[in-house]
């Protein structure tokens, strides 16, 4: 039977090529553009390596400073010193883990009478590694002793091990960075510049450069900003509670000034959206998104729908003369559902085809900004970024259930007509 109704399809798409083309493209091009929206957004949110814990992190990236005491509203804003970082953040009892890094800056890697290159540096400690999962091919992360005794060590990409060493197994060879000594410990898969908060091309530890000693604003402001990594979402409240806390006793010793979060750590999201000391409506985001899918939802679900009622209209001739041989209404309903449904896959598919090839295509549009100009990396995309099938899942179903009430509802009305009435074509 079901053979039959694919049979009966194929002929229907045959017969009909304009309608029936346009109806597909219409279809797969709206679940299209929804799911290159639902990429764009999850690239940056979800949990993807190396920034596997997003969905328990908290963020603090930058921070403000102002005299004590001061209510007009001026203040300083930067990102927080290793002292402030220590004290306030890495104090923390509440949270698993809690890392201080610094963003990535330009730094010249090199090897003596060898090849030299230009790469992003990254300063942080042995926590980093806790929180973001890198794929080691060759040695492994610099230590807390390491940090602690600020060993030149150093962990790098691995098309930087290529450049400079032409392989990558390369633990224990020596490089130079801005012509300072490091030993390689470590080399890792290259790491896309959507992990904003994991991208570098090379990390030593702060206590190996220069983050810990620059500083200014009293010692409060420097290089650095602060992960922390919850061991649930559920420890949320706690940890800010707690970060209150250390803050107001770090405050407590400082002389006239006082530093202050506004309304950080912030989740993935918030961290996503917030521009330094402004604060994002994450409400207002999250409703500008919605309202977007929506719209590529409707608008070409009710198009569609037109046309699928007229091609259906059409055919009120062929569900009368199967009435007149006895076909029940269960199944006419039956048959217009299957042959929907195969419609609806097909433009299914091609639409999940079309959003990854426009996502490639458009890689720079989509992800491209300012600051990933200034990057020597790429904005290469994972498999786990791509995958979204709960969202596909919910696009393919409403243009599915657009498709079955436009063609369903004539097919039931036909079913309950009168034969003749049905066979010339009379809704």
């Amino acid at each position: 039977m079901f053979t039959q109704y694919f049979k009966q399809a194929l002929w229907h798409l045959r017969e009909n090529p304009v309608i029936s083309w346009i109806s597909v493209l219409g279809t797969a091009l709206s679940i299209c553009m929804i799911m290159v929206i639902v990429i764009t957004l999850r690239v940056r949110t979800a949990d993807c390596e190396p920034e596997v814990n997003r969905s328990r992190s908290l963020y603090v990236p930058n921070m403000s400073y102002r005299a004590k005491g001061d209510t007009s509203g001026s203040s300083a804003n930067s990102r927080m010193s290793v002292q402030t970082g220590r004290e306030c953040f890495k104090a923390l009892t509440t949270a698993e883990a809690v890392t201080l890094v610094s963003q990535p800056g330009k730094v010249r890697a090199s090897l003596p009478a060898g090849a030299k290159m230009t790469i992003d540096k990254v300063e942080t400690d042995e926590a980093f590694w806790h929180i973001f999962r890198f794929r080691f091919l060759d040695g492994k992360p610099f230590t807390g002793a390491d940090v602690q005794s600020g060993l030149p060590r150093a962990v790098i990409a691995a098309s930087v091990a290529r450049r400079l060493f032409g392989r990558t197994d390369v633990t224990g060879q020596h490089l130079e960075l801005n012509h300072v000594d490091f030993q390689v410990c470590g080399v890792v898969a290259d790491v896309s510049m959507l992990a904003t908060d994991a991208y570098a091309q090379v990390w030593i530890p702060y206590t190996a450069g220069d983050a810990e000693a620059s500083t200014w604003g009293y010692n409060l402001m420097g290089q650095m900003r602060a992960v922390i990594l919850a061991r649930s979402a559920d420890d949320f409240p706690a940890i800010r509670e707690e970060c209150e806390r250390l803050r107001q006793k770090y405050n407590d010793v400082q002389d006239g000034v006082e530093v202050f979060y506004r309304g950080q750590p912030d989740t993935q999201f918030t961290h996503l959206y917030r521009s330094w000391s402004q604060v994002p409506d994450v409400q207002r985001v999250l409703l500008r998104y919605l309202v977007v899918i929506l719209i590529l939802l409707i608008v070409p679900a009710i198009n569609l729908s037109s046309m699928t009622l007229s091609r259906m209209r059409r055919r009120m001739a062929e569900i009368g003369v199967r009435k007149a041989f006895g076909a029940t209404a269960n199944e006419l309903l039956r048959q217009v559902f299957v042959e929907n449904l195969m419609l609806t896959c097909l433009a299914g598919l091609l639409g999940l085809l079309l959003s990854y090839a426009a996502t490639f295509v458009l890689n720079g549009f989509l992800f491209g900004n300012s600051i990933n100009a200034y990057y020597s990396g790429e904005t290469t995309l994972t498999a786990g970024a791509l995958l979204s099938p709960w969202i596909f899942l919910v696009a393919f179903a409403f243009c599915l259930l657009m498709n079955l009430l436009s063609a369903g509802i004539p097919t039931w009305r036909a079913s309950r007509m009168n034969i003749v009435e049905a066979i010339n074509g009379k809704m």
